[in-house]
């Protein structure tokens, strides 16, 4: 049975696939696009790995041993999941996906004067949170009951500051139109992200940003040859990044990465080194999954109906200020821990959805994000031709793989500091252009007559105000 559910699993992935295709919708500019490719690689082909070559190291480092039925239900959760989400994103997203224009219209001189100024007040907090950081103020705190990291030297505001330099780069890289001079900055940054080893997911994500703009300033559909090739070797040092946080630092400073990989692989067959470079967490929500449907609701008792949410109006206070603050969600009906090693685990959307209501809550979550991404997607396409609003959604769309990965509320954070630089920009355009709100429209009717008056004004002791007026 489990074989037939895994054959049944690529069919209905190439089923969607095909009927995406089919609509006309698809681009990379689609949400659908990304959580195919998503689904694809963790419901799809990590099943298949799993059980084919026996993958169990997320099995032995959570603390269980699924049987077939838990692994049926979590492909079954998938598949509906990736449905519901392609079918909802489609329909609320539904629009004329060509662009009219070529190329993409430049920023006016007042959006790059705003944009100058943006960059001077935000580089300064981004230097202070690189500095924070790289002192080890992030690094310093507790661990919770429930798994929940608390920092008590510093405060996420601070250390997660830095995450706008990915989203200023990519604006000037198309501001520039992708000028060779941008190499060097982006060099650095990629090298600071690896020299670090945590948060390699900005690396990832930098890199989808700069390849949907590209393709956006270039009027493209599919992104170029180029950016799937280069592809490769970022999925590499992701990888690398996964195994050793420290690899390029021990690498400079003379650390112990040789002898560590050494001893770990030190009487190993052929089949047990392959299990061990590709048996990681890199893309295991398929088994992640398993354990929660496993868990919610038969041991949990109950699911958590959404409640998991009311985190995102207590998470955006600082521990600093708020010395009670709750653990992650101020609503606790049960803790995954208290079952299983599930620390550095996440849910994935589909998850989520199981674990706020069953089949019920993965239709609705997965529905409502549907929903989200669609709307912005038709947004997107009415806005193609403004620099502003195109490079607002590309960046959004960029962390949305993070969403499905994670579920919950890590999205919120993560789009926090990737729109950031967007709404002090369009804050700084507002005073720079004059302060200017929209105005009332009037509503002439057929025969009604307009007078237009115009007043001179003149200084001086002999000033006066001449009008001349015209009828309409």
């Amino acid at each position: 049975m489990l074989e037939l559910a895994l054959y049944s699993q690529v069919l209905i992935f190439l089923a969607v696939l095909g009927c995406f295709l089919a609509s006309g919708q698809a681009s990379v500019f689609h949400p659908a696009t990304s959580y195919l490719g998503f689904h694809g690689l963790v419901f799809v082909l990590r099943p298949l790995q799993v059980h084919f070559l026996d993958y169990d190291s997320i099995w032995n480092y959570i603390g269980f041993r699924p049987d077939d039925s838990d692994m049926i239900l979590a492909l079954a959760v998938s598949s509906l999941a990736l449905i519901v989400f392609v079918a909802s994103s489609i329909y609320f997203g539904w629009t004329n996906t060509w662009f009219s224009t070529k190329p993409a219209a430049s920023l006016s001189p007042l959006q790059y004067r705003a944009l100058v100024w943006t960059t001077m007040i935000l580089l300064p907090y981004i230097v202070a949170s690189i500095a924070t950081t790289q002192g080890g103020a992030e690094a310093a705190g507790e661990r919770a009951d429930n798994g929940v990291f608390i920092q008590t030297h510093s405060t996420g505001w601070l250390n997660d500051a830095q995450h706008m330099l990915a989203p200023m780069l990519c604006i000037w890289l198309v501001v520039t139109r992708f000028h060779w001079l941008n190499f060097p900055p982006i060099l650095l940054y990629v090298a600071y992200r690896s020299w670090t080893g945590w948060s390699r997911w900005t690396i990832i994500m930098f890199f989808v940003m700069v390849t949907f703009s590209y393709c956006w300033q270039q009027r493209r559909r599919w992104p170029p040859l180029w950016s799937i090739l280069l592809a490769i070797p970022i999925l590499m040092l992701f990888s690398v990044l996964g195994h050793n946080r420290d690899v390029l630092r021990n690498y400079f400073t003379g650390g112990q990465n040789e002898e560590v990989v050494k001893e770990l692989r030190q009487g190993m067959t052929p089949e047990e080194k392959e299990k061990l470079r590709y048996d990681t967490q890199n893309f295991a929500n398929f088994d992640y999954l398993t354990f929660v449907v496993r868990l919610i609701p038969k041991r949990s008792g109950e699911f958590t109906y959404g409640l998991q949410y009311v985190q995102l109006f207590t998470e955006p206070v600082p521990r600093i200020l708020w010395k009670g603050k709750p653990n992650g969600s101020p609503v606790h009906l049960f803790d995954v821990n208290s079952y299983g090693n599930f620390l550095g685990l996440t849910f994935s959307l589909p998850g989520d959805g199981w674990m706020s209501g069953g089949w019920i809550g993965v239709v609705i979550t997965l529905g409502i994000v549907g929903w989200i991404q669609g709307s912005g997607h038709r947004y997107f396409f009415n806005k193609v031709n403004e620099p502003f609003a195109a490079l607002f959604y590309i960046s959004g769309l960029a962390m949305v793989t993070l969403w499905f990965r994670d579920g919950g509320i890590s999205i919120f954070k993560f789009l926090l500091w990737t729109w950031l630089p967007f709404f002090i920009w369009r804050s700084v355009i507002w005073v720079l252009g004059g302060r200017r709100l929209p105005g009332n429209s009037i509503i002439i009717r057929p025969g009604e007559r307009l007078r237009m008056v115009q007043g001179r004004f003149k200084t001086g002791p002999e000033s006066f105000a001449h009008q001349q007026s015209t009828d309409i």
